[in-house]
């Protein structure tokens, strides 16, 4: 709003912006499969704009950083969860 532009959290805009797409898991195991799906792509873009910023904007670059760092930290812990599960075939 600063910016000038108008907020949009419509649920069909926030699907038409979002990176991943959602898929509803039918078991458990499918619902922790698909979710580190999407953390894989979020932290896949999260590096994608922390490459494109480079040097020109440190501080964006720091918060993206960090934020990465968090969503790696959900990929670990649902990759974990998928190793403790039994019957993953």
């Amino acid at each position: 709003m600063q910016l000038g532009g108008e907020p949009d959290f419509a649920p069909d805009s926030l699907t038409r912006r979002s990176h991943a797409h959602y898929v509803a898991g039918e078991t458990l195991l499918d619902m922790i499969k698909e979710n580190l799906v999407a953390e894989r792509i979020t932290t896949d873009s999260y590096r994608g704009l922390i490459r494109h910023l480079g040097d020109q904007d440190p501080t964006t670059s720091q918060m993206l950083k960090s934020i990465l760092a968090v969503e790696e930290k959900h990929a670990d812990e649902l990759t974990d969860l998928l190793n403790d599960l039994p019957n993953q075939s």
